[in-house]
């Protein structure tokens, strides 16, 4: 769930993207996981869903190849993009702010260390991989 207020718009990176909608620090916490908002989908329940919405959540959630399962947000963190710079670095599970984030600024993580399916941040290419396959 995203702690900060934030909104969802055109982004220059890629489609819609999420942006803060206040100023915050370097090292503020961003976002954590809260089931309320937040929902880890375990494969074979992935597997049995439409494949419209497999489609839909491949390129949304992030996967967790350890627990073979995907993590989905219901807030505005599903619009994430990826940069080779983000404003947001991963420790301990959480999002923090790695540099000050202004408000109107968008969110970015790095793809590389938050697996989507859908998106390979090497070649900036758009695709679809089965559950297992990594690149």
């Amino acid at each position: 769930m995203l702690l900060i207020d934030h909104y969802v718009g055109k982004s220059a990176i890629h489609g819609l993207g999420v942006f803060s909608s206040e100023y915050v620090p370097v090292g503020q916490k961003v976002w954590e996981f809260h089931p309320a908002i937040d929902r880890i989908i375990p494969s074979g329940e992935f597997a049995e869903l439409p494949r419209h919405t497999r489609v839909w959540i491949e390129s949304r959630a992030e996967y967790l190849k350890d627990q073979d399962a995907f993590l989905t947000s219901l807030d505005g963190d599903q619009f994430t993009n990826h940069s080779d710079d983000p404003n947001l670095v991963s420790r301990d599970g959480m999002l923090f702010s790695g540099r000050a984030i202004n408000p109107g600024d968008e969110l970015t993580c790095d793809y590389r260390l938050v697996l989507m399916l859908s998106f390979n941040p090497n070649t900036r290419q758009r695709h679809t991989l089965q559950v297992g396959q990594t690149g």
